[in-house]
């Protein structure tokens, strides 16, 4: 009943407003954050929210192009010594901070090589609060003697060893040992340069007040409500033919938390871009997931691969607060039950409406280099569940409470209730609390939740990223480790991987971590994410790629 309610309530308000249509911004791309930004701080850039607008603001030294190859950015040139462990990078001397009261005059200086050695110490700095040490603490040389001087307040490290600034326009970063990813980690965020002048100025406030040297420059942000962003007339980069860039005058982010209003707006034309929820989706598309009358909508449906595994987080450490309250710290009968209870399939078709692909195979998604078909993962089979229930110490489902956090998008609802659903055939009382995403990703930061629900979209184009989900050195606060997962056995497997060159030697020994992290339910498998948009046919040149960031740098509108 309520479904048809929602369906017959959009249509209603789409008839309603289709006679109402919003002028258009001219040359300003606008779009909504629904789920909001939490900061703009480039230490602790790890939502997608974050890296959507960082990505818009800053660069780093290398970047991927369309084609998820390694490219120049502000590193103009590189080379690599034989052994693998020396990165000599030569930077342009025509890249320019974006002008900011920060700066004398408030005029942007260019950028040197020691903006990169300050910005590279700082994501290694525990006392900046950086959710990024763990990309490089293992890799550059000096990065974790850094991080503990730092953490047990010794005596002050004089830096990291490993970043050398030669000179204005050269850096050197040499490895602890060899790691053939090691150029794609450094397209992060966390990778991104900015001015130590913007720390200094706006001190706590720097993740309101962002300065960079991408194509846009942040202007103003009203928390909640607006965020804007305006043409860098001093960029560096041209187009094919010579032409600056980028081509937009600005970019406009609304908050509006409601799927239903923006995709209203969107339809009215206030917005450019949309990601439809399920009920959406379900009206605009035929059985197939074909948009209706195509030809005659004034938008696109566009659907691409989202290098994304999601999945349910269950808190294994015991001395973190969500192991404490919660009953899955060493318990991997119960774990193990929770996977054989959940019908993927079934709610890929009628909760996803085909958005997506069961997670059957382990971690690392389809389409990132080293997915493996034949890994086997968990698949729905009630009679495993029920029997691993009683095992793990709760015979159908007595004596186990169990609360699932979830953000506040209409997807992680409709599938939490789902999976409340279908957790109710084994007795397994579920209760969902939901919560602004942003609250959701400082709290599992923290360790706080037992059971929740969590993603892992590539940071880069390399198996690796997902491996280091497992490793317990990265375990939170310290890492992307967010469920406290811990084993001997894959941390040895994974610390050989980190200097093994041979891409097919290495993922030997990532089938082997897929394998054992499977066997220990380490996660609740849910689904590989795609993703599926809707755009204004006015908008050409856009894109989001395989890691789910836009890019707008190359965006018309007409």
């Amino acid at each position: 009943m309520k479904k048809i309610f929602c369906i017959v309530t959009i249509t209603a308000l789409l008839l309603i407003s289709c006679g109402n249509e919003q002028s258009e911004t001219e040359n300003i791309f606008v779009m909504n954050q629904m789920l909001g930004v939490e900061t703009l701080e480039p230490v602790m850039s790890n939502t997608v929210q974050t890296i959507w607008v960082l990505s818009m603001l800053m660069e780093g030294l290398v970047s991927f192009d369309k084609q998820n190859k390694i490219k120049p950015t502000i590193a103009k040139s590189w080379e690599i010594s034989d052994n693998g462990l020396e990165y000599t990078f030569i930077l342009r001397d025509d890249v320019y901070f974006h002008d900011d009261e920060c700066f004398p005059g408030g005029k942007g200086r260019k950028v040197t090589a020691y903006d990169f050695e300050y910005c590279l110490t700082r994501v290694n700095d525990p006392k900046s609060m950086s959710r990024g040490a763990w990309v490089w603490r293992d890799k550059i040389k000096g990065a974790s003697e850094y991080i503990d001087a730092r953490s047990k307040d010794m005596d002050e490290p004089s830096g990291i060893s490993g970043i050398k600034v030669v000179n204005d326009t050269t850096l050197v970063l040499t490895l602890v040992s060899p790691f053939a990813p090691f150029l794609s980690t450094l397209t992060m965020s966390y990778g991104y340069v900015y001015p130590h002048e913007a720390v200094e100025h706006y001190g706590s406030d720097i993740g309101q007040n962002p300065v960079g040297t991408g194509p846009f420059k942040f202007l103003n942000w009203d928390i909640g409500k607006e965020m804007n962003l305006t043409r860098n007339e001093k960029y560096w980069d041209k187009d094919s033919d010579g032409n600056q860039l980028p081509y937009l005058d600005g970019v406009k982010m609304t908050f509006t938390q409601s799927s239903e209003t923006e995709f209203l707006d969107f339809v009215n034309g206030k917005y450019d871009f949309h990601l439809p929820s399920s009920e959406t989706f379900a009206q605009i598309t035929d059985e197939n997931g074909e948009l209706l009358d195509a030809g005659e909508k004034k938008y696109s449906l566009v659907k691409q691969p989202w290098l994304q595994t999601v999945f349910f987080g269950m808190m294994q450490a015991p001395n973190l607060p969500g192991g404490i309250k919660g009953p899955f710290v060493n318990n991997k009968k119960l774990r193990q039950a929770l996977n054989y209870a959940i019908d993927r399939d079934k709610i890929i078709k009628f909760v996803l409406k085909n958005r997506g692909v069961s997670a059957h195979n382990g971690p690392i998604p389809p389409g990132m280099p080293g997915f493996n078909p034949d890994i086997k993962g968990y698949t729905y089979d009630p009679d495993k569940a029920k029997k691993l229930l009683e095992e793990a110490g709760y015979p159908n489902g007595k004596g186990l409470k169990l609360t699932l956090h979830t953000g506040n998008d209409e997807i992680q609802k409709t599938i939490a209730i789902a999976v409340q659903e279908q957790l109710k055939s084994f007795g397994i009382d579920l209760k969902l609390d939901q919560m602004l995403q942003a609250t959701l990703i400082s709290n599992q930061e923290e360790g706080l939740f037992p059971f929740w629900r969590a993603s892992w979209g590539a940071d880069y184009f390399d198996p690796e990223n997902f491996m280091a989900l497992f490793y317990s050195k990265n375990i939170t606060p310290k890492g992307p480790n967010r469920v406290g997962y811990s084993n001997p056995l894959v941390d040895k497997l994974y610390e050989q991987g980190l200097e093994e060159t041979d891409f097919e030697k290495r993922m030997k020994l990532y089938d082997e971590i897929q394998r054992i992290v499977i066997e220990d339910a380490a996660w609740l498998f849910l689904y590989y994410n795609e993703q599926v948009y809707l755009l204004s046919n006015k908008v050409h040149g856009f894109y989001i790629d395989g890691l789910n960031i836009i890019r707008l740098k190359e965006t018309k509108k007409q």
